[in-house]
């Protein structure tokens, strides 16, 4: 049972790659790698380096909202700095980029990375489920308003809009759903594992258990702290926001000086193919940025637009798998190192 379910998840991972890789290669061969090349020389490195300065800085701000949210579950002398969770979330972020699932693929790297930090596997797991809540729920709502202009700009003829917006529309009644019954204390998760009728089995029934306990922790980051609260709901939507900062930087050194209404769909609509079980979005999301620029007649060169974001992704990705062998490396050391 277990070899069949790896087997369907390496294979279900090999087809998403190979499909991006596919579309990915298509877009190079109609655009023409010499026309790509070219763009890419006049955009510069000294932008490029100014775009993931502007993408740092940012990545900061998510490192922020996530010790807002796991300060409060732990005491002072076990709090983490905000460097080493820099540190986790970027490898979290390689973990999510190099697999299906961006969103949340990377998310057990931070558990375990906290874990290994001294935190209690409780805490780390409640501040990180709240921390992607936080961030799924800003992005949801930043791809609907994107999903808005769309429509008033008369974009919403095409069936992918009307795909995106039942897409968009099912994430966010689920976050709802999550939020409503964790802030009123009755969980969300362990409810759905009773609905599988899974919890008459002794190691289901107390992963149940330790399931509950976790939401509770989760219920009671909301009571009394209307502050902090607030403070996460602002980082998330001025976190969400950036994007669109980031679609100007870029289209600007392309030459394009980018309207605002253009800037939120160039930052929106592409990146409902993140959402896809498909390794960083490779191909969907260059075939998303070719649709959408053709809509919007922008004279960039979509494919090399998009290389600048990988590029940036790449810088982050190196970070996070050094830190990761790094962590690896050092608690393999410390657990076995003595039988040496």
């Amino acid at each position: 049972m277990h070899f069949a379910k790896s087997l369907l998840k390496t294979g279900f991972f090999l087809g998403g790659l190979a499909l991006g890789a596919g579309i990915f290669a298509f877009l190079i061969y109609k655009t023409g790698a010499g026309e790509i090349w070219r763009s890419l020389v006049a955009f510069g490195l000294l932008p490029l380096v100014g775009f993931i300065s502007i993408s740092l800085a940012n990545f900061v701000l998510y490192c922020v909202r996530w010790k807002l949210i796991l300060d409060a579950m732990l005491p002072v002398g076990k709090r983490v700095s905000l460097p080493k969770l820099f540190l986790s979330r970027m490898s979290g972020f390689a973990a999510g980029y190099l697999t299906p699932g961006a969103q949340v693929a990377g998310e057990p790297i931070r558990v375990a990375l906290l874990h290994d930090d001294g935190v209690p596997v409780k805490e780390a797991t409640s501040s990180v489920v709240l921390d992607l809540a936080f961030e799924v729920t800003a992005f949801i709502v930043y791809v609907a308003a994107g999903l808005g202009f769309a429509f008033a700009n008369g974009f919403g003829s095409g069936p992918g809009l009307y795909w995106s917006v039942l897409f968009i529309s099912v994430l966010l009644v689920f976050m709802v759903g999550f939020f409503v019954a964790t802030i009123t204390g009755n969980g969300f998760f362990h409810h759905l594992l009773r609905a599988t009728r899974l919890s008459r089995f002794k190691s289901v029934a107390v992963f149940e258990r330790w399931l509950i306990e976790t939401e509770l922790l989760m219920s009671e980051f909301f009571i009394g702290k209307t502050l902090r609260i607030l403070c996460v709901i602002a980082l998330s939507l001025i976190m969400a926001t950036f994007k669109a900062v980031e679609a100007i930087f870029i289209a600007h050194f392309f030459g394009v000086d980018l309207p605002v209404t253009d800037a939120l769909l160039m930052s929106t609509l592409p990146g409902v193919s993140l959402l896809l079980p498909v390794p960083g979005g490779l191909g969907v999301f260059e075939g998303s940025n070719t649709a959408l620029f053709e809509l919007l007649h922008l004279p960039i060169n979509p494919v090399a637009y998009t290389m600048i974001i990988r590029l940036r992704d790449f810088f982050f990705i190196s970070i996070g798998v050094a830190y990761a062998v790094w962590r690896g490396e050092a608690l393999f050391s410390r657990k076995y190192g003595h039988r040496s």
